[in-house]
């Protein structure tokens, strides 16, 4: 547990350090060259920057360790027992807009499970942080999933990215509104988890992301009580589904969206 605690502690200053980055680009966010990989997905030189901050932090304590970046790809030893998922910026297209929801995702794995993770909103200045019996925070105040079980009284983030049909996610989406729960969205799937986390909604579901905006935020959850399905295990570079409440919840939306 102390290696995971330590792991946290590096986390948590990479995520400041990388925020502080973001925080100066998003002041000029007009004069940023901005890159199209798809379909509504963008990235710039601060995504970059905030990157190499957040590896260049990390890999000065922890060298042996893998790390999985989402715009540096796989880097550091082959076969580390830990593996870094890192988004410098997710919410990208918020942030380059000015809208306010987005954030820095920083997760660790151990033999493919999510240990622990960081997210970081610089707008708001919420550090949320946790891992493996070292339970979940947000600025030091500890954390708990909602104990809501009635979809009825619940809501639910519901993400979509282009890998996924439109008419699949449209299926999804009537099916989780027609059980009752109520729909959220902030275009920043990491700060949603986080969010679960705190019990500032009551779950989440995706049914794709990619293990550096889904680690952080599932260890968070883990860590507050909640409950979340098995992600990618050693498939890391494929990412998965997510889905993610209370126990109660949990089961009830699984029913719903017809998983297992």
């Amino acid at each position: 547990m102390r290696s995971i605690q330590a792991r946290l502690s590096i986390a948590e200053t990479a995520a400041r350090n990388a925020g502080e980055v973001l925080a100066d680009f998003y002041t000029r966010r007009g004069s940023i060259d901005i890159e199209m990989k798809g379909p509504n997905d963008f990235v710039s030189v601060a995504d970059r920057q905030a990157e190499l901050c957040i590896l260049n932090t990390i890999a000065e304590h922890f060298p042996n360790d893998r790390f999985i970046g989402e715009e540096t790809g796989v880097s550091g030893t082959p076969d580390g027992e830990f593996q870094w998922c890192i988004d410098p910026l997710d919410g990208t297209t918020n942030f380059l807009k000015g809208a306010h929801n987005w954030c820095v995702s920083i997760g660790l794995l151990l033999a493919g499970h999510p240990v622990a993770g960081v997210v970081y909103d610089p707008v708001r200045q919420e550090m949320f942080e946790g891992g493996v019996g070292l339970g979940a925070r947000c600025n030091g105040m500890a954390l708990r999933v909602s104990g809501e079980a009635d979809p009825a009284r619940s809501t639910i983030g519901i993400g979509h990215v282009s890998r996924i049909p439109v008419g699949v996610f449209c299926g999804d989406t009537a099916s989780l509104l027609g059980a009752g729960f109520s729909f959220r969205q902030v275009g920043a799937g990491a700060l949603m988890l986080a969010y679960v986390a705190a019990g500032r909604i009551d779950a989440y579901f995706e049914r794709h992301m990619w293990p550096w905006d889904a680690v952080a935020g599932l260890a968070l959850i883990g860590s507050a009580g909640g409950r979340f399905l098995p992600y990618i295990g050693s498939e890391v570079g494929k990412g998965g589904m997510v889905l993610a409440a209370n126990e109660a919840l949990m089961r009830k939306a699984m029913a719903v969206l017809h998983v297992e």
